[in-house]
């Protein structure tokens, strides 16, 4: 029977007659895990990722990248508005003439003046302007695409270090079981119906099930480690995830559809597009070198000079200016060729995403579902392995089977319960990629997957 399932499903009545079929050190084992589990208020999968967000440097890289990237729109527009320019001068001078008899004059001119310039016509900074927007939309993107990472690796990072726990419970589990083992081996040996390579046989396998737990507590220390760098919080443990998973398949659980919505959808192909975009204006703007710049200006001067005779000289005038560009010495020639190059560079990117983007969602689809079936026959392997288990100790009491068919058994059992712990979590992490392959991964998948953890008060 699947015992994690009966410890949070089965009602306490329907779990005596199994927990009185476990040896004693084993029964004493499990109930420190179930006492573990539920004397501590744990952290779920949304309280990970709210830690992420708040820490990971990579998102607040991100998001200050999309706060300057959103710059650039009213710098373009700024181009396009009125330039008012604004300047004032004082001069003393001092004169001397020379001639039948010297002259020297001293006196003050002052100076002032305000130019306005508008904007009528320049496809330069116009194509600027429909870049900055692709550019603002760009950041939005790229910062999208930093939040659904940090989902993703808040996931991994939680859901390695449930089965870093589980293999530490497991392993010491399988120490308790072959302890109770060898004790029987030894009782047997004393009573002349057991042989001593019966005691040995089952001090190898506790000398690896000692090895097997040492490596993993390495593993969990070091899985610990990596929710720390992603958090910034010392968390010993996170909620378990409550057995059964509700296994459902995709949907729609066709692949076609879900290879449309990545090459369509997928965070990687709209940014390449962005880029592909942003690279278009560039060609635009290098062509319009060649254009005329039209701009309507005005502007107003004075002068006050007393040794000339008068207090102030004030002159105004507005009109238009064009500006036609004649000769660069081939510069805006080269620089056109220069940016349809990285035109045709984007254009492959955006090929190359939208590739990788359909894989991903591939992989994800046919992950989600090769992960049901695994674990439906993996559940099956751990139902099956306690029952051989069974048989072989009634085999061993009644003559039929040796000390080593036990732990044999016993062996095929705990890696059964490993593999289907480890499959589960690839599941929930499948689901996860498959929305994230397509652009859909949103907050609501990860409150989804917290449900299914049991978090105590």
């Amino acid at each position: 029977m699947d015992f994690e399932r009966a410890m949070y499903n089965s009602p306490p009545t329907l779990l005596i007659p199994i927990l009185m079929r476990l040896p004693r050190r084993l029964l004493a084992l499990l109930l420190l895990w179930t006492w573990s589990i539920c004397a501590v208020a744990s952290t779920g999968l949304l309280d990970v990722l709210e830690l992420a967000k708040m820490h990971d440097p990579e998102l607040a890289s991100a998001e200050a990248a999309r706060r300057a990237g959103q710059e650039a729109l009213p710098q373009a527009r700024a181009a396009l508005l009125p330039q008012l320019n604004a300047s004032a001068g004082v001069n003393r001078t001092h004169r001397e003439l020379e001639s039948t008899s010297s002259t020297t004059q001293n006196y003050t001119n002052t100076s002032g003046a305000l130019s306005l310039r508008q904007v009528l016509y320049d496809r330069q900074k116009f194509s600027t302007l429909d870049q900055a927007e692709a550019r603002v939309a760009q950041a939005g993107l790229q910062w999208a695409k930093a939040e659904q990472d940090v989902a993703l690796r808040a996931a991994e990072a939680y859901f390695n270090l449930l089965f870093a726990e589980d293999s530490v419970r497991l392993a010491q589990a399988k120490m308790a079981a072959i302890t109770e083992q060898k004790t029987q081996a030894e009782q047997m040996y004393k009573g002349g119906v057991g042989t001593i390579t019966d005691i040995q046989e089952a001090q190898a396998r506790f000398d690896l099930a000692v090895a097997e737990e040492l490596a993993a507590q390495n593993q969990l220390r070091n899985q610990r480690q990596a929710l720390f760098k992603l958090t910034g919080r010392r968390l010993e443990s996170v909620a378990p995830i409550i057995a059964p998973l509700p296994l459902n398949a995709p949907e729609p659980n066709a692949l076609e559809p879900w290879l449309n919505a990545a090459r369509e959808g997928a965070l990687e192909v709209l940014l390449a597009d962005k880029g592909r975009e942003v690279a278009q204006f560039d060609v635009e703007r290098a062509r319009s070198q060649h254009l005329p710049v039209l701009e309507a200006v005005a502007s107003t001067q004075w002068q006050g000079n007393t040794d000339l005779g008068y207090e102030q000289d004030h002159l105004s005038s507005m009109g238009l200016q064009v500006s036609i560009p004649l000769l660069a010495g081939g510069r805006v020639t080269s620089l056109t060729r220069e940016t349809l190059a990285r035109l045709d560079q984007a254009l492959a990117e955006t090929r190359l995403a939208q590739a990788e983007s359909e894989q991903r969602a591939a992989e994800a689809f046919h992950g989600v579902n090769d992960s049901i079936a695994r674990v439906r026959a993996l559940e099956q392997a751990v139902r099956s392995s306690e029952v051989a288990l069974d048989a072989a100790r009634i085999g061993l009491d009644v003559g039929y089977r040796t000390s080593v068919d036990v732990l044999n058994a016993q062996q095929q059992m705990f890696n059964a319960r490993r593999d289907l712990q480890q499959q589960r979590y690839t599941f929930i992490m499948q689901r996860l990629q498959l929305k994230a392959a397509v652009g859909a991964l949103r907050m609501e998948d990860v409150a989804a997957v917290d449900q299914w953890t049991h978090k105590n008060p």
